[in-house]
């Protein structure tokens, strides 16, 4: 957890970059509160369609979830005037109480300056936000900013486009497939052997294989393992099994993020190097992928990228109805 050394709500603002790793635009931030200490962060859109109250009991509710938070704070982030921002303090005091957590600040920064919703006090300039105090941490451009797929070498663009034209059934029915999943996990992406780059390519674009390897890499080999002969067994009509089931609808002990995070950059390399065509498995992979680590903004980028791809797309559409309705893991409010 980090401390908010802030002695003033300039100062704050300076800080919630440095507690989100970017800078929001067109947002609302949460920030949960357990004491005078914060429990992270969380941003939502500014959506003109959603109204006061129903805002409100989105962030509350979310907020309600995180283990220890007695308090929150707000900022709202809009590119109009501050009087757009107003309307949200009395709904978010009304739901905070209803919850029993405290309201420590509700903020804006608008186009015209920044304000506190809760004093009514007119907008301030805009240079008077103390960035100075997040210097030294990391701060990435918007939400948006580390979504784009990357841009493969020529040289390992032509070695797996070759890879791409020998793929045959005999490399299929010869895969490990949780041995490929786990070289995903264990080796930089750009050493994965280009034929193995394919297979990896291949399992993605196929629900049964894509969802093994997921659960895979939000556990372990054996994870993995086993979720391959839970599938095979479902495929002859046994029970799925509901421990296995809740990693996909995130409703399980939190996963290592870095088998995450390395997961995340293996499949984006994978994506990159794969005709635009072919890719809404890749990407609707990263969206799950993405939501699982709590990253609500890139999953659901990288699910339009994968709708536009294959329209009706089932995973991709899934992650979209989780990010459209605020939903996260269960793991994201552990402490």
């Amino acid at each position: 957890m980090d401390v908010i050394k802030a002695s003033n709500a300039s100062d704050f603002l300076g800080l919630v970059p440095a507690l989100l790793g970017f800078t929001p635009t067109r947002s609302i931030v949460a920030i949960p509160f357990e004491g005078n200490r914060t429990l992270g962060a969380a941003r939502f859109d500014l959506n003109p369609a959603h109204g006061p109250s129903e805002i409100a009991s989105t962030i509350v509710g979310i907020i309600c979830r995180v283990e220890a938070a007695d308090g929150l704070a707000v900022v709202i982030y809009t590119d109009d005037d501050s009087d757009t921002c107003r309307g949200l303090a009395p709904a978010l005091l009304a739901r905070a109480d209803e919850c029993g957590l405290n309201v420590k600040d509700a903020l804006y920064v608008a186009q015209n300056g920044w304000g506190g919703l809760l004093t009514g006090e007119g907008p301030r300039p805009l240079a008077e936000i103390n960035a100075s105090l997040a210097e030294g941490h990391p701060i990435a451009g918007d939400q948006h900013s580390g979504a784009e797929i990357p841009t493969p070498a020529p040289a390992r663009l032509d070695a797996v486009s070759a890879a791409f034209e020998d793929f045959g059934l005999g490399d299929v029915a010869d895969a490990d497939w949780t041995a490929l999943a786990e070289a995903a996990v264990t080796s930089p992406a750009e050493e994965i052997d280009a034929a193995d780059a394919v297979r990896l390519i291949f399992a993605l674009s196929r629900p049964a294989l894509r969802d093994v390897a997921l659960v895979q890499w939000a556990s372990d080999l054996a994870g993995g393992e086993r979720a391959a002969n839970a599938q095979a067994d479902w495929e002859r009509g046994e029970e799925y099994p509901a421990d296995i089931a809740s990693i996909m609808w995130g409703e399980a002990p939190r996963p290592d993020a870095a088998r995450l995070t390395a997961a995340l950059a293996t499949v984006r390399h994978l994506t990159a190097l794969t005709p635009q065509p072919l890719r809404a498995g890749l990407l609707a992979s990263a969206a799950w992928l993405s939501w699982a680590l709590g990253r609500s903004t890139h999953a659901a980028d990288y699910a339009h990228q994968a709708l536009t791809a294959e329209q009706g797309h089932g995973l991709a559409e899934i992650v979209t109805s989780y990010t459209d309705a605020g939903f996260l893991p269960s793991w994201a409010f552990e402490a």
